[in-house]
């Protein structure tokens, strides 16, 4: 009887010691894949969010210090890599949200572009595509900042910068957001 229960009692502590094990691997693999994808997300989201910062400056309103005057830039064409997806879901919810968001926000933009240029004049249309562009690039931002955060990364913007990002964006928000983020 004594035998049947030592037998018992250490089936039972090898068990639980190995699933004491297989969780903790299990831990560790997730907190090393939300990395990985933590990893790839960020440069992803920094390179549209430059793409953006690069096509305001070129818009046509600004004038360089030795007079030239910019390009017409289009709102269209802007690269979102199927990446940013991919990434932000392995990263949860709450990214994977921003995610879409930040690319409907991408097709609300180049579709309100695309109806303006037929009622709008062109400088009218670039000032709104100066807050568009800087919305854009301030959600890309955001999105960078959260997922450094949900992997433990203590990086974050410059609050400077993302404050000029927040003033040139207040101005054309509303046309093609909520800026609430549980309504889209």
């Amino acid at each position: 009887m004594i035998g049947f229960a030592v037998t018992i009692g250490a089936s039972f502590l090898s068990a639980r010691w190995g699933s004491a094990e297989t969780r903790k691997q299990f831990t560790k693999k997730i907190a090393d894949d939300e990395r990985a994808a933590a990893a790839e997300l960020i440069p992803l989201l920094m390179r549209f969010a430059a793409e953006c910062e690069d096509r305001k400056s070129k818009l046509s309103l600004h004038m360089s210090s030795d007079g030239q005057a910019g390009n017409d830039e289009s709102m269209g064409g802007i690269p979102f890599p199927p990446g940013i997806h991919s990434s932000a879901a392995r990263l949860g919810e709450r990214i994977t949200e921003r995610a879409i968001k930040l690319e409907l926000t991408k097709q609300r933009a180049e579709s309100w572009v695309m109806g303006a240029l037929d009622f709008l004049d062109t400088e009218e249309v670039n000032e709104k595509m100066l807050g568009f562009f800087a919305l854009l690039s301030l959600r890309a931002r955001y999105l960078a900042d959260m997922a450094g955060e949900r992997v433990g990364l203590k990086m974050r913007h410059a609050e400077e910068d993302l404050e000029r990002l927040r003033k040139e964006a207040f101005k054309s928000q509303r046309e093609i957001d909520s800026g609430d983020d549980t309504r889209w």
